[in-house]
C-alpha cells in the first residue's frame, strides 16, 4: 500500500503541486500550508498471485482518497480548478496503474477551518516481486 501512496505522491509533484502529504504524517494543519493535498487508502485487496520461475505477480485493487484542502476564504469554484487543472492530470497520468475517479465530493471542515475537496480514486495493477531461491 505504502508503494501506490508514494507512486501518487511522486505524481502530484511531477505535475507541479507542492504541500503533498500522506496520511500517515502527523504535521499539524497549520505547518502544511495554504493549499495542500493528503493522499490516503480507503480499501485494499488482493487476488490470488500467479507464480512464473523468477517472479510473483500480485494483482490488486484499492481505492485512494486524494484530499485537497483550501482556506476557509476560499472559494469552491477555484478549489474546484485547482483540483481539475494541477491534480487530476497527475491521477490520469501513471503509466503503472490504472486509475479512475469514481467519486468527488466537497464540505467544509469546521474543526480546521478548511474548505476540503475529496476524490475517490480506485487504482488497480500488478505488483511484481522477485522469487526468493532456496
Amino acid at each position: 500500500m505504502r508503494d501506490i501512496l508514494n507512486e501518487l505522491k511522486s505524481a502530484l509533484l511531477a505535475e507541479g503541486n507542492q504541500d503533498v502529504y500522506l496520511a500517515f504524517d502527523a504535521l499539524p494543519v497549520r505547518g502544511k500550508g495554504g493549499l495542500f493535498t493528503v493522499i490516503g487508502i480507503k480499501s485494499f485487496e488482493t487476488t490470488v498471485p500467479v507464480y512464473s520461475l523468477s517472479n510473483v505477480f500480485l494483482p490488486f485493487k484499492a481505492e485512494a482518497e486524494v484530499s485537497v484542502y483550501a482556506p476557509e476564504e476560499e472559494d469552491m469554484q477555484s478549489l474546484c480548478r485547482y483540483f481539475e487543472e494541477r491534480v487530476r492530470p497527475a491521477l490520469d497520468g501513471l503509466a503503472s496503474l490504472t486509475t479512475r475517479i469514481c467519486r468527488l465530493n466537497i464540505r467544509h471542515d469546521g474543526s480546521i477551518r478548511r474548505l476540503v475537496l475529496t476524490a475517490g480514486v480506485s487504482v488497480s495493477g500488478v505488483r511484481r516481486t522477485a522469487r526468493a531461491s532456496l
